[in-house]
């Protein structure tokens, strides 16, 4: 080995342990946890189509968010879920109980109706009337393990997120009536501090 391939090495890994970003003590994993409104049904009495993916997660916690954007450079979310809890008591006899279907989705395949959500073979469907949770992680989206600067929205691709309507075909929940209160959770991981 001559005096220059040992000099290009020693630069090399110089260089490496400079790089400001990724290092063993630089991330951290931080849980964002947003109450939202509640979910309503419609004066025809369903839960219309929703989809919420994890992009929200830059303004759903807004201060909470812009604290952790000002201290890292880049983040990435790891799982996103939803936690419902019911807001008719089950003895309320003017109110109609039913189910809501949930499943999740990856990137740009977003349901674009309540059938679609009914129809993926990954939905679970809940009680209108007892409280649930249902999570969705990057595992789904490959892409979603990329890191995305603080100060830019996560890509189209490299999202994932949560849908959820009651059965178009079956408008037997009571109108306009508040079935959950609920909140988004997201455990995000950040690095690169500023």
């Amino acid at each position: 080995m001559n005096r220059q391939t040992k000099s290009v090495r020693r630069i090399t890994s110089k260089s490496q342990r400079l790089v400001p970003m990724g290092g063993d003590g630089d991330t951290l994993v931080k849980r964002l946890t947003f109450p939202a409104a509640g979910i309503v049904s419609s004066a025809g009495g369903v839960i219309a189509l929703t989809t919420d993916d994890d992009s929200i997660v830059e303004s759903a916690p807004a201060s909470e968010w812009a604290s952790f954007a000002a201290r890292y450079q880049q983040y990435r979310v790891r799982a996103m879920r939803i936690l419902a809890k019911p807001a008719v008591p089950v003895n309320t006899a003017t109110v109609t109980h039913g189910e809501i279907y949930v499943s999740d989705f990856i990137g740009s395949s977003a349901p674009s109706s309540a059938a679609q959500v009914l129809s993926d073979e990954r939905n679970k469907i809940f009680s209108t009337s007892k409280a649930f949770t249902y999570e969705v992680d990057w595992s789904r989206n490959p892409n979603a393990k990329l890191w995305n600067p603080t100060s830019a929205s996560i890509p189209v691709a490299n999202r994932f997120g949560i849908a959820y309507a009651s059965n178009p075909n079956y408008a037997g929940l009571s109108a306009s009536t508040t079935y959950f209160s609920f909140s988004y959770e997201w455990v995000v991981e950040f690095r690169g501090s500023q």
